[in-house]
């Protein structure tokens, strides 16, 4: 008989606590119609606990209680995962199961208590994680502006993009055509000199023969 139930911070109420396990080995037979005992391994399927318990009539907000942890759903719809401590879980290296097959409760006859059993699977056993680190994850192509993108489009994108920034555009040249023409319109844009009087031209004349 065992002590106690846990999954999460549940206590699994009752009593007459009963919980054992078992541990499928696939394999295949090899002998075909000889006598053979030549047989395959086909791995090892996730750890079962049978569990089963009694609840009396007085307490059915106790069973009540139960059948919504059973029913109780996780993000993607499927099953909640439990963190289970229990003794004949713990010793197997079961941490996390969830509520497999059918959950049953039936009255017992002459006494007023329900007998209850349900099964618990084991959730991400060891092969199953050792299975998870073996998959590599496939390359997944990004799409932009509606178009798939590769590793390999992105690389010719780039290259494309270094070697124009590499190449002369002749823009350079254009540019010291644009600056000589600014410094022939400044030159022109300069204000023209104003005719000299009379009396000027005359000052002017006895400079230059003095000199």
């Amino acid at each position: 008989m065992t002590d106690f139930l846990r999954l999460d911070d549940y206590n699994v109420p009752g009593y007459g606590l009963t919980v054992t396990g078992d541990l499928e080995i696939r394999t295949e037979d090899l002998s075909g119609e000889t006598s053979g005992t030549a047989r395959v391994d086909k791995g090892l399927k996730p750890k079962r606990l049978n569990v089963s318990l009694c609840i009396r009539f007085k307490d059915q907000n106790a069973l009540r209680d139960l059948v919504r942890v059973v029913e109780a759903r996780g993000r993607n719809g499927e099953g909640k995962v439990y963190t289970i401590a229990n003794r004949e879980a713990n010793v197997a290296g079961i941490r996390q199961v969830r509520f497999t097959d059918k959950f049953d409760w039936k009255p017992i006859s002459g006494i007023k208590a329900w007998s209850v059993s349900f099964t618990l699977r084991e959730y991400l056993s060891v092969p199953e994680r050792v299975e998870q680190r073996e998959t590599k994850p496939e390359a997944v192509a990004q799409t932009s502006n509606g178009k798939t993108v590769t590793a390999e489009t992105e690389n010719t994108k780039n290259a494309t993009k270094s070697k124009g920034a590499t190449e002369p555009t002749g823009q350079s040249g254009q540019t010291g055509q644009s600056d000589a023409t600014t410094d022939e319109t400044a030159q022109t844009a300069q204000p023209a000199q104003e005719p000299l009087t009379s009396v000027e031209k005359i000052l002017s004349w006895l400079d230059r023969a003095l000199a």
